[in-house]
């Protein structure tokens, strides 16, 4: 019978030695969460194990996160696992060694509202041939689901929930550390560092510690190493850098490249009807960044057209240069990085952002 996680860390963490105590370290400069206006990121900034060598003898460490929050349709659960790579030689007296993740956990993801479950383990998984596989199985899966939609990822995360499951129940792993805790919106679940310390509240003073590039120090400028920890980096942006990893990186290429060798305006004008109404239907995007795109895609696009027609009108006079250059110069406007950081939010509705009869 199958173990499953919620038991396994109520029965493990009535052990006070394997609970993570939290505190929050907020952003000096946060930026409020905003249901559909901001987007979430959670990344394994860092984790130091002092006593790495007594947890893990004959097993090598692996960290699981179990998220649920708000999505679409009700709550969305992400599931993550990272096999961390172990710093330090192999000098047996040597009692602290650090294990630098700086892995992305979550996100970025349109916040859709409300506070986020967290359980997050740091277990110790037997270094045979099974215990590999299921970890690389795990980190793939892992590593694939920030970059699909939320419902694939929901679907997908149950097969590494399912392996871990398995795993426990038949003692394949053995959870060491854990925290299982609600982050609430804007008061846990907020930007700034999620310090998670094991060991009791009474040792540790939280006002003496601070995180500097994701690194936990002392206020006297010394990496903490009394005890293991883990820091969780809790981002809130507003916009979407990545957008173009979504898929929509290539609609706009190939608009850009349309709109610079097509000769009949109306493939143009399809063309852009495609990339505008895929933007604009996105769940991954807010407003403001879908917005954002398609109006700096007409801007673009207008420009490119521009720049064409000058280049065909050099073509039926003379002057090579003047033509390569021309031309050099489209190619520079097609390949040009789209940076929506400077084009603010359209006040226009989305079907007026999609009409076609600006394009020449």
């Amino acid at each position: 019978m199958s173990t499953d996680f919620r038991t396994v860390f109520k029965r493990t963490l009535k052990d006070e030695s394997k609970i993570l105590r939290p505190f929050f370290i907020p952003s000096p400069t946060p930026t409020k969460l905003v249901m559909e206006e901001t987007y979430l990121r959670l990344r394994l900034s860092r984790m130091f194990l002092k006593n790495r060598r007594e947890l893990f003898q004959t097993k090598y460490p692996v960290v699981n996160a179990l998220m649920r929050f708000a999505g679409m349709d009700g709550k969305v659960e992400i599931n993550y696992v990272a096999k961390p790579e172990m710093a330090g030689d192999g000098n047996t007296s040597r009692l602290d060694d650090i294990v630098t993740l700086d892995q992305t956990l979550l996100g970025p993801i349109l916040y859709r509202g409300g506070d986020l479950e967290l359980m997050l383990g740091l277990y110790a998984a037997p270094a045979d041939d099974w215990a590999q596989r299921f970890i690389s199985l795990a980190e793939g899966i892992s590593q694939f689901v920030p970059n699909v939609a939320l419902s694939t990822a929901v679907s997908v995360t149950s097969t590494i929930k399912t392996s871990i499951e398995s795993a426990l129940s038949s003692d394949g792993l053995d959870l060491k550390l854990g925290l299982d805790k609600e982050l609430e919106e804007n008061v846990w679940l907020a930007p700034g560092y999620l310090v998670m310390i094991s060991a009791p509240d009474s040792e540790v003073d939280s006002d003496a510690l601070t995180v500097k590039d994701g690194e936990l120090m002392t206020n006297d400028g010394k990496v903490y190493t009394d005890h293991n920890y883990i820091v969780l980096e809790i981002e809130v942006t507003t916009q979407r850098s990545d957008w173009q990893s979504l898929g929509y990186g290539r609609l706009w290429h190939e608009l850009l490249k349309t709109a610079a060798n097509a000769n009949d305006i109306q493939t143009v004008k399809d063309n852009f009807i495609t990339f505008s109404g895929a933007v604009m239907s996105s769940t991954n995007l807010s407003w403001a960044d879908r917005s954002s795109i398609v109006s700096l895609a007409q801007k673009r696009v207008t420009e490119i057209r521009k720049k064409r027609a000058s280049v065909d009108f050099l073509d039926g006079m003379k002057g090579t240069k003047a033509i390569i250059a021309h031309k050099m110069a489209l190619d520079e406007l097609v390949n040009a990085a789209p940076d929506i950081s400077a084009e603010p939010a359209s006040t226009r509705s989305v079907s007026e952002l999609m009409q076609t009869g600006w394009i020449e």
